[in-house]
């Protein structure tokens, strides 16, 4: 069952500086990640990415995703240093038919009249792991406990 998106998903979305990467593996397990055309959510609560580009690399992994059932990672980083790792099913891919026109006819605004719109893909969302240092470091600590670097367990005596 897909997650709710949060509200700070939502605004990372529709922040134009939000950085976003998506990455997908392909057929022979190899990953590959792009920065998306475009990314949005849409009012069912899915992630749509863009992809312009018919014959990308990245279009043929989202292929691959969504007939063998793959996950995709969608990477959000915010202007202030917070980042997120949404974990994605693929739910659709459009190439036609209404929502597909009304998309293509804003791609066109959006990046000019030579333009083309492959596919607009739609996401449902399956988890967040927020991402700051802190945090990882806080989830490191607590699943290994006990594995520390020589330095943060040298007495005091011996630190330089």
């Amino acid at each position: 069952m897909a997650e709710k998106v949060s509200e700070e998903i939502k605004a990372l979305l529709g922040d134009p500086a939000t950085v976003a990467v998506i990455s997908a593996v392909g057929k022979d397990g190899t990953p590959y990640s792009q920065v998306p055309h475009k990314i949005g959510l849409w009012e069912d609560g899915r992630i749509s990415v863009h992809q312009l580009l018919e014959k990308s690399l990245l279009q043929k992994n989202l292929v691959y995703s969504l007939w063998f059932d793959k996950r995709v990672s969608l990477l959000l980083a915010a202007k202030d240093g917070s980042s997120y790792h949404l974990y994605l099913k693929p739910y659709q891919a459009l190439v036609a038919g209404r929502d597909f026109t009304r998309e293509y006819q804003q791609v066109l605004v959006d990046f000019g009249p030579e333009a083309d719109l492959s596919t607009v893909w739609l996401f449902d969302l399956e988890s967040v792991v927020s991402s700051s240092y802190r945090e990882e470091q806080a989830r490191e600590r607590e699943a290994h406990p006990y594995l520390y670097h020589l330095d943060h367990i040298a007495k005091e005596e011996y630190r330089a």
